[in-house]
């Protein structure tokens, strides 16, 4: 026999109403849920008893959601293959119940009710937006939330008038979308700006991610989106890192008549040495500092990382008092790194490749122009491999969970890594 629970789901608008949602389910023959229509605040529930508590059920509705179970329970009493009961009956055994339709309705009298694709995603993202993350135990991100809506956004784009449906996303929808994502200029007239590949790539990456979700939830039959062929496009991206020597400078740049700057160049100088991403810097209190270490979970993983205290951080918080640097946005933060590191004269030629609009375009800039607060924690992982500590170790800080993806997060050309051999043999006297 199926099995009838029902489960609590926190409203949107307001923290202290849940609907209670009936689910039945079999293995893997059958699986659905839906609204009863009843909403509880979330301390009269008893999750142990599934039922509201007794005090708190003034209403009666008890009284519903136990006939309401023995309705459905009557029905699927004669259903010898649960297979075959279609999308949306449960919905629609819900409605009758509270409509006084008899028992006698079968299954094979409920009319199955598809789900479109539009429907589906728009659904997803909409109960993204309560999502937790397993691994962290925290709400998905905003920019995650936002980054499904614009992929949505361009899906309906592209499609026009005549909405996909789930058959129609195959190898020849895939070449036609990535054709599509690649010509859209999101620059002006004047100044035409297209989609970088990476981007385009992530578009591709959250289809899938709703695609995959629709196959687990039995709604999606069409796998043709699993083909090797449908793959997220990526690109290794031409990003700078700091050497000790670029560092150095830009800590002895006298920045006492620009104490806004200062500040900006202390807490990117901590992200140096720390390896620590801007938003979790921003999150170190004094009590995160013990004995020349700092704790610190990470707010993306949520992994608990101990990292030892430079010196050049000890100098910094000495001179705020324990203290981290107040952090600013991240546009005004990239902007005065830029000024910082050009006071610094980081003027290293260095000529970037990257593909927008399916294009590939190289253009060569000075290296203070591509400084931005993400090169702080790419130059903490890139120094200390150069300087021979072990990768996992360094991974551990950083919270890449694969070599591979470590290796290719890290900027070493193939001269620094001929000089790193070079100084092994040196060392081993091999």
């Amino acid at each position: 026999m199926a099995s009838i629970i029902y489960q609590l789901k926190p409203s949107k608008k307001s923290p202290e109403k849940s609907s209670i949602y009936v689910r039945v389910y079999h293995g893997r023959l059958l699986g659905q849920k839906c609204s009863t229509g009843i909403n509880v605040h979330p301390n009269h529930w008893s999750v142990k008893n599934n039922k509201i508590k007794s005090a708190y059920d003034k209403n009666n509705k008890n009284a519903d959601l136990t006939n309401l179970k023995r309705y459905i329970e009557d029905i699927l009493e004669n259903v010898r293959d649960y297979s075959t009961i279609p999308n949306g009956w449960l919905k629609q055994t819900v409605d009758n119940y509270f409509k006084g339709v008899p028992v006698q309705n079968k299954v094979e009298n409920i009319v199955e009710q598809e789900t479109t694709l539009y429907d589906y995603i728009s659904e997803f993202i909409a109960n993204s937006k309560d999502q937790i993350n397993l691994k962290t135990g925290k709400k998905l991100s905003y920019r995650v939330y936002r980054d499904y809506i614009r992929t949505f956004e361009l899906l309906k784009d592209f499609a026009g008038n005549k909405p996909l449906n789930w058959n129609d996303i195959d190898l020849n929808f895939y070449d036609r979308f990535i054709m599509y994502l690649q010509k859209i200029n999101i620059g002006t007239t004047d100044e035409p700006k297209y989609f970088s590949a990476n981007t385009v790539g992530k578009f591709i990456k959250n289809l899938k991610i709703f695609l995959n979700k629709a196959t687990e939830d039995g709604i999606n039959t069409n796998l043709k989106y699993k083909s090797h062929k449908f793959v997220k496009i990526s690109v290794q991206s031409d990003n700078i890192y700091l050497t000790t020597d670029d560092l150095k400078k830009i800590e002895d740049l006298d920045l006492s008549n620009f104490k806004g700057k200062e500040k900006v160049r202390d807490l990117f100088l901590i992200g140096c040495w720390t390896g620590l991403r801007f938003g979790d810097l921003s999150n170190i209190r004094p009590e995160n500092i013990k004995d020349g270490f700092i704790y610190v979970e990470q707010s993306k993983t949520g992994d608990r990382v101990v990292i030892p205290v430079h010196p050049v951080v000890t100098s910094i918080l000495d001179r705020y008092d324990g203290q981290l640097p107040p952090a600013i946005s991240n546009q005004k933060t990239n902007d005065a790194l830029k000024v910082i590191a050009k006071k610094a004269e980081i003027n290293e030629p260095i000529t970037i490749s990257s593909i927008s609009g399916g294009v590939k375009h190289s253009r060569t800039y000075q290296k203070w122009e591509l400084v931005s607060s993400h090169t702080a924690r790419r130059s903490f992982a890139t120094n200390l491999y150069k300087a021979g500590f072990p990768s996992q170790s360094i991974m551990k800080i950083t919270g890449h969970k694969s070599e591979n993806a470590f290796l290719k997060y890290i900027k070493v050309t193939p001269e620094e890594h001929a000089h790193l051999l070079k100084d092994f043999w040196v060392k081993t006297g091999i």
